[in-house]
């Protein structure tokens, strides 16, 4: 059924480069179809009935003609039919509807047709005009009809030909109607086609512009493919649901796991890797699992190894979380230096606190006369060596507590205390130092606070005393102010502020780094390895608290240290 249906459809196509000229042809072919089946149809039907009722030798005369015009319409039919698929343009439809036209003033009598029953046959001709050829042709099939009409009312006695003005005027307005109709059919198909034209192009333009970013895409994609196997850090690329989805090969080498263990596993599985300990194994699955709740990095040990760790949450284009990648960079040589490092820092810092302590004491029996009198240059003498001596052993204890720090070995005791034991402490032990640089050393301590507060006294005095040794180093006239307070309910804090030089903004980030000072000519007159802001930044940082920066070149700093105030019932005293 469908290939009988495929063939018709080919018949009654007609091929050609103008799209309205085929669809007219197409319009005839599928008209004149329609009357070569009625013809068939009805000679057959007139041959069957002639056949059973008369022999052919007794057929009416107008049997005869019925039978004959039928089969010259059929004939005519197929004529114009052929015509129409090999020859383009009007010519087929043209000469239908002249046929047709001369064929309706043969189809009645001539009063039926001027005026009678058949007069409604001349209004088929305008409206085929109108749809098989260009819709102007409506009005020369009615001038056509109106010719016809007149000679065939020429042949009738007594008939005005004024007579035939309404039907004139009625031809004119079908013809009109007809072409109004026709005409916005052939705009509508006209404005569809440079639609299609236009859209035509656009998805070209765009079928272009796609073949070309998926190109770059392929190109940028073989890069990061290269780039991702040639580094010696590790990487892997998990998806949403914690499946290794990507792997380099650095990292089957960091891991000593082979591709396959690694790739389409899942965190949980890489966790459960023979070389990590319960705490590195909590450590990772918490930085696979949370990487934005996560330090940037963290270093843990995998078997002989020690690796530094980051991850990253992976987004697309609509800002939503697709995935995790994880970078894993051998550590191990860097890690044995610093704990190298650390272990001659404490050690030798140790060793000096012997001798700088037996040389002071020394110095300090020689200045009271202990072994006899001295002259006053030999006291001013015994007193710098005294203060160059107490110098040193601040750098030492700085040098041992950064090593303590950074080798974890530091301990805190936690017990009560009363603000105002630490303000006094650190007060008395600064005062002389502001008095010698005539600058003006108070302190301040708001209602709000509690009078009863649960930390380590000492570790928090030597934080105090750091800052505010800092502020006296770094301010030349003015005051330091030294201020202990409540900013909410859940926490307290100190802060130290002073009239000193100020600190540049793009060095504020870096003053809390080991063995750091602002390096301008004011600063390196000063003493000092840049330790101090060091210690209390980690000190604070062992605490569970914060230190926070504000400081203006050339008006002053104000170092703001917030700790959590921790309720007695929960402290277990050493």
């Amino acid at each position: 059924m469908n290939v009988v249906l495929r063939r018709i459809r080919n018949w009654l196509d007609v091929p050609s480069d103008d799209p309205d000229d085929a669809r007219r042809r197409k319009l005839l072919n599928i008209i004149l179809a329609g009357f070569i089946v009625l013809c068939i149809l009805l000679l057959l039907t007139l041959l069957i009935w002639l056949q059973f009722t008369k022999p052919s030798n007794e057929w009416s005369a107008d049997e005869k003609i019925l039978f004959w015009s039928t089969a010259g319409l059929l004939l005519t039919s197929i004529l114009l039919f052929v015509a129409n698929r090999l020859v383009r343009g009007w010519s087929a439809s043209g000469l239908f509807i002249v046929f047709m036209i001369i064929g309706i003033s043969f189809a009645d009598q001539p009063e039926q047709l001027v005026t009678g029953r058949s007069l409604f046959l001349f209004t088929i001709p305008i409206f085929l005009a109108s749809m098989l050829l260009p819709s102007w042709t409506a009005f020369i099939a009615a001038l056509l009809d109106m010719a016809i009409l007149a000679i065939l009312a020429r042949q009738l006695q007594n008939f005005p030909l004024s007579s035939l003005f309404p039907t004139y005027i009625g031809l004119a307005f079908i013809s009109l109607l007809a072409w109004l109709s026709a005409r916005g059919v052939e705009i509508s198909l006209r404005d569809l086609r440079r639609l299609n034209i236009e859209l035509d192009q656009r998805v070209a333009d765009r079928t272009r512009e796609l073949s070309a970013s998926l190109a770059r895409e392929r190109i940028e994609a073989g890069r990061s493919i290269a780039i991702l196997e040639s580094i010696t850090d590790g990487v892997i690329v998990f998806d949403i649901h914690g499946k290794a989805i990507v792997v380099n090969p650095a990292t089957t080498q960091l891991l000593n796991l082979p591709r396959d263990q690694v790739i389409n596993s899942s965190i949980s599985d890489l966790t459960r890797s023979k070389g990590l300990d319960a705490n590195n194994r909590s450590i990772l699955g918490d930085l696979l699992t949370n990487p934005g709740q996560q330090p940037a990095s963290y270093r843990l040990h995998w078997g002989k190894k020690t690796f530094s760790v980051s991850s990253a949450q992976v987004f697309d284009t609509e800002e939503t979380p697709i995935g995790t990648v994880a970078i894993f960079r051998d550590y191990t040589h860097e890690a044995e230096i610093e704990k190298m490092k650390d272990t001659i820092l404490a050690t030798v810092s140790h060793e000096l606190r012997t001798p700088l302590n037996a040389i002071l004491g020394h110095v300090e029996m020689l200045k009271e006369a202990v072994y006899g009198p001295i002259n006053e240059r030999q006291a001013r003498a015994s007193e710098r060596v005294i203060s160059n001596t107490h110098r040193l052993l601040d750098i030492v204890s700085d040098l041992l507590d950064q090593a303590q720090i950074q080798a974890g070995k530091m301990s805190l005791k936690i017990h009560p205390f009363k603000p105002n034991d630490l303000l006094d402490n650190v007060l008395g032990l600064m005062f002389k130092t502001a008095a010698d640089k005539h600058l003006a050393l108070t302190g301040e301590i708001e209602p709000e606070l509690p009078e009863i507060l649960i930390g380590d006294l000492r570790r928090l005095q030597q934080i105090l005393v750091n800052l505010v040794n800092n502020a006296l180093k770094f301010t030349e006239k003015g005051s330091v102010h030294i201020r202990l307070f409540c900013p909410d309910r859940k926490h307290w804090a100190m802060e130290v502020q002073d009239t000193g030089m100020g600190i540049p903004e793009d060095e504020q980030e870096h003053i809390f780094d080991p063995f750091r000072q602002v390096d301008n000519s004011m600063t390196r007159k000063y003493a000092g390895f840049g330790l101090g802001l060091s210690i209390v930044n980690q000190l604070v940082a062992l605490m569970g608290g914060d230190v926070a920066v504000k400081s203006t070149v050339g008006v002053g700093s104000v170092f703001t240290v917030t700790f959590p105030i921790v309720q007695t019932g929960g402290i277990q005293h050493e």
